[in-house]
């Protein structure tokens, strides 16, 4: 009998070895911010390393973000292959006039309306790893190897909190081999540190891998800077390394993916100082019934709970158009309101669009509009070429895939990839 169970046992384990070698592998590694006009641009299209990746790699570009075009909607559609209206992730952060959580961003998976991807994933036996990605706040064991994003503190006690919400033991282990302690304030290089480490020893089915350098910097330089080129720049190298690591693997793939673009803003509109003025919000009392929750060129009208008055659509439309050139109030009665809400926020009084280059502000103060502020922002409608991002695909199979138009359709191909069954639409 025991021999019987030696043989058994030696004609198993080649299976077993076959089996973690051939099956399919994805790593979605989103880098922030990456536009893709920098593929058309001369100094991109004159960069070796980068020419070298892009023959390397299937180049989908341009590919479509989201309504609004901001980090936490577009990063939620990615993992749920749903617009905004459904996973119900509209903006960076909570609808919260008057700040009560104190800065706080949509940090919470429990607030995503549909099912995502690691879900899917582990429901269907498959092991899933996350390094920072946005809206991963959620309880120990729904990803196996997780480290998520979040900050509410600064220095020893970033990482001391970082500890505490990751993995047990996966946030010592991490930095014991690399010396690397994860925190929202870590360098590209030390994310990439941790992921490479995690990849190769943890062996996930699938990994989720957050880089946010690249939008710091546009954010702070402006895009097609040279700040954000020398970001890129050092990218290219990281993507390189990474990738030689991926192609050595024959069902494994590195799926690069963006977000959203960028461009330069001349004026900022404040909306919400109009809702104070029209007595719909009350920063001294503290109480609202009506608020424009921003996200760089869109926005959308909330209602509070419970009994609020009838928005004046008509007089508040001819007074933003007044007072902010080329920012447009979307009404119910706008031909526009139904794509709106279909594709950004179901249930909204009304939205506003900047047409042109003004950015919109949550804010309130003592203008409605600033025509000497300037800066670098994303956020305004995915149909412009500024917003439009991409997506650069690094394996060796010879698999067919399906082009990638629309950052929801990262969702798709993740699943076509893995295996997986999903049904969310």
């Amino acid at each position: 009998m025991q021999k019987k169970w030696i043989f058994l046992a030696a004609i198993a384990l080649p299976a077993m070895l076959l089996s973690a070698k051939t099956r399919p592998r994805l790593l979605i590694w989103s880098i922030d911010g990456f536009a893709a006009g920098y593929l058309d641009h001369p100094r991109f299209k004159t960069h070796p390393r980068w020419q070298r990746l892009l023959k390397q790699a299937r180049v989908f570009s341009p590919v479509e973000t989201t309504i609004p075009s901001v980090t936490y909607p577009a990063h939620t559609a990615m993992v749920t292959g749903v617009h905004p209206a459904r996973h119900r992730i509209h903006s960076n952060h909570p609808v919260d006039p008057f700040n009560l959580a104190k800065n706080g961003w949509n940090w919470y998976a429990s607030d995503i309306a549909v099912p995502t991807l690691w879900q899917i994933a582990k429901k269907q036996g498959k092991t899933v790893a996350n390094l920072q990605w946005p809206v991963t706040m959620l309880p120990a064991g729904e990803i196996r190897w997780h480290v998520p994003q979040f900050e509410r503190a600064r220095g020893p006690e970033e990482v001391k909190l970082m500890r505490v919400l990751s993995t047990p033991g996966l946030h010592e282990e991490i930095e014991k081999a690399t010396g690397v302690a994860l925190t929202e304030t870590s360098t590209d290089s030390e994310r990439f540190q941790a992921a490479l480490y995690v990849w190769q020893k943890k062996k996930p089915d699938l990994m989720l891998l957050y880089f946010p350098q690249l939008d710091a910097t546009e954010h702070a330089a402006g895009p097609y800077s040279e700040a954000a080129f020398a970001v890129l720049d050092a990218l290219s190298t990281k993507i390189a390394d990474f990738a030689q690591k991926i192609l050595q693997e024959k069902n494994s793939a590195m799926l690069i993916v963006s977000d959203h673009g960028f461009l330069s803003f001349q004026g900022r509109c404040y909306p919400n100082t109009l809702l104070v003025e029209l007595g719909m919000l009350d920063p001294e009392r503290k109480v609202w019934s009506y608020y424009f929750d921003t996200a760089g060129g869109v926005a959308r009208l909330v209602r509070n709970g419970g009994v609020v008055p009838d928005f004046p659509a008509k007089a508040f439309a001819n007074r933003i158009q007044q007072e902010c050139a080329g920012v447009e109030f979307i009404a119910p009665e706008n031909p526009e309101f139904q794509k709106f809400s279909h594709y950004y926020a179901r249930g909204a009084a009304g939205f506003l669009v900047s047409r042109g280059k003004v950015a919109l502000s949550p804010a309130w103060g003592v203008q409605i509009f600033d025509a000497e502020a300037t800066g670098h922002t994303h956020g305004f409608l995915p149909s412009r070429a500024e917003m439009k991002t991409l997506a650069l695909l690094f394996t060796r199979s010879q698999r067919p895939v399906k082009p990638i138009r629309h950052n929801t359709e990262i969702f798709q191909f993740a699943c076509s990839w893995l295996k997986l069954r999903c049904r969310n639409k």
